[in-house]
């Protein structure tokens, strides 16, 4: 993403104020806010954020640094230290390296050119708009280092790189402290001079209005909030549904052109799963990897809306039946609001949301042509209700479609050398389980061993060959379970290199999923 975009709406750029330092490219400022709102059934409620002010003059590229004490020139490839070591750091910390393991592969390099390193004690908020903001204020954490460069050279030099920040935390409960602190406007801070750390050099930032949570204020109500999720049902659990079966609509408002700028803003939707499914209210979520979109995207998938005013967005029915997870709308600024100012604040506008399958929906795509759409009838009288079919996946409204038995049979893993049995490998077969049906269903595995005519329920059977196991897995935070029927019988027992085999005396016997109405 570039990080040098600059913003021409009239609004906006009455309010710039350039900096009173040189816009040298590797000096930089940023003043970022991040907030958290996540909406359940009774409304939308903070759930934290930062306030975040960084500095940085100077910078050092680097392939990567040596987790060796010792020095490699270059030529001398071991490791990771290939092609050789370039730069040793003397203060600081720099992309994994620290003093203990000080060796640098050194790309590119400028030393600090305004601002004095290791005076954080120094650094002052000196004026801001009218707020509870105390100031003059300073805080700020020194993160400053230092590098010898071209170590394999005669010409080795001391380059020095600056850095400072600032983190102010705001908890569930402080969302007014809030936004009675950091309010838009001018903020100017003093920071050492480089060189002459006694004299002040000032920059100054602009904050800018962005979208906030649903409020009231002054007797009116504006902000974000999601307006439509599905049909806006909410369950007992804190969820709002979506459905497993049709597309589901997704609306919002409170993004407007007061307070989010096209050119600056991006706007992201994603789903993340819980690290707690079972507190949609309280439990953070999985970063770094998500339900929707189930793929890889800098460690953060995400799906980009073609721009930040959009109020509308529809999911595929991809979700498997039983899935919790948060919805995420992610509006992500990216502005220079300076000659060496940026924000790159964000909102995260939130609501939990669980995948069911309902019948009254099946029903409704699958029996719209039958006048029996009752859950115990066989409308298309093949033989199985319209109950097992719409939980086994089977359409019943058509005779030709009939659920698909279980049937066991060879599964084989990647084999991995130096071990028995390929891990994974097994012989039997799975039935996965609808978790969040509504109405809620049971499940009992059968077998029959004589073709049909009598059926017994299939539970472990250690005198055949077989187990029979409920399982719950967990991929990409979606909660399933299955039931798993593995046998224990291996092709010679003597050599368990052999993989798993129909168990002796089993082969014809057969075996189905009954299903029925939970009491």
């Amino acid at each position: 993403m570039n990080r040098m975009k600059t913003l021409s709406l009239p609004l906006i750029s009455a309010l710039v104020a350039s900096a009173t330092l040189p816009a040298d490219a590797q000096l930089s400022f940023d003043l970022s806010s991040q907030k958290t709102y996540r909406q359940n059934k009774n409304g939308l409620v903070f759930q934290g954020g930062t306030f975040n002010i960084r500095l940085d003059d100077g910078h050092v590229a680097t392939i990567g640094f040596c987790d060796d004490p010792n020095y490699y020139p270059p030529g001398f490839y071991i490791g990771t230290c290939s092609p050789g070591t370039t730069g040793f750091l003397t203060s600081g910390n720099i992309n994994g390296a620290t003093i203990q393991r000080p060796y640098l592969l050194v790309t590119e390099l400028a030393a600090a050119v305004a601002i004095e390193p290791g005076r954080a004690n120094a650094i002052r908020l000196t004026a801001a708009p009218a707020s509870a903001l105390p100031r003059p204020s300073g805080g700020f954490t020194d993160d400053s280092s230092s590098v010898f460069y071209n170590l394999h050279t005669t010409a080795i030099e001391e380059y020095g790189f600056t850095g400072y920040f600032n983190n102010r935390r705001y908890s569930k409960n402080q969302r007014g402290k809030f936004e009675a602190e950091i309010v838009p406007g001018v903020y100017h801070y003093s920071f050492p001079r480089l060189g002459f750390p006694e004299i002040p050099a000032p920059i100054t930032a602009v904050i800018y209005p962005m979208a906030e949570g649903l409020a009231r204020r002054n007797n009116q109500v504006s902000g974000f909030q999601f307006t439509q999720v599905n049909r806006n049902r909410w369950n007992k659990d804190g969820f709002i549904e979506l459905s497993f079966l049709r597309p589901n609509v997704i609306k919002w408002t409170g993004l407007t052109p007061s307070t989010v700028y096209a050119g600056v803003d991006d706007l992201y939707i994603s789903m993340r799963a819980l690290r707690n499914p079972q507190s949609p209210n309280g439990s953070d979520v999985v970063r770094g990897t998500a339900i929707f979109p189930a793929f890889n995207n800098q460690n953060d998938p995400r799906v980009l809306l073609p721009n930040p005013y959009i109020g509308t967005f529809t999911t595929p029915p991809i979700f498997p039946s039983g899935t919790k997870a948060i919805l995420e709308l992610e509006l992500q600024r990216n502005f220079q609001t300076g000659g060496v100012t940026y924000d790159f604040s964000n909102r995260r506008f939130q609501i939990p949301v669980e995948v069911t399958d309902r019948y009254t929906e099946y029903a409704a795509i699958n029996l719209a042509n039958q006048r029996n759409r009752k859950i115990l009838a066989d409308s298309d009288r093949d033989g199985y209700n319209n109950l097992t079919e719409w939980i086994l996946d089977s359409n019943a409204g058509d005779p030709g479609s009939i659920p698909e038995a279980p049937f066991p049979a060879p599964f084989q893993a990647v084999n991995i050398v130096g071990t028995p049995t390929p891990i994974g490998s097994y012989f039997g077969f799975n039935v996965d389980l609808k978790t969040s049906s509504i109405p809620k269903v049971r499940y009992r595995l059968q077998r029959s061993r004589d073709q049909g005519k009598t059926w017994e329920t299939f539970r472990t059977d250690p005198v055949l060959g077989w187990t029979v196991n409920r399982v719950t897995i967990i991929d990409r935070g979606i909660t399933s379970v299955q039931i798993q029927v593995r046998s224990t019988v291996l092709t010679n027992a003597a050599n368990p290199t052999n993989l798993y085999v129909q168990p002796p005396g089993t082969l014809d016997h057969l075996y189905r999923v009954k299903v029925t109405l939970a009491k």
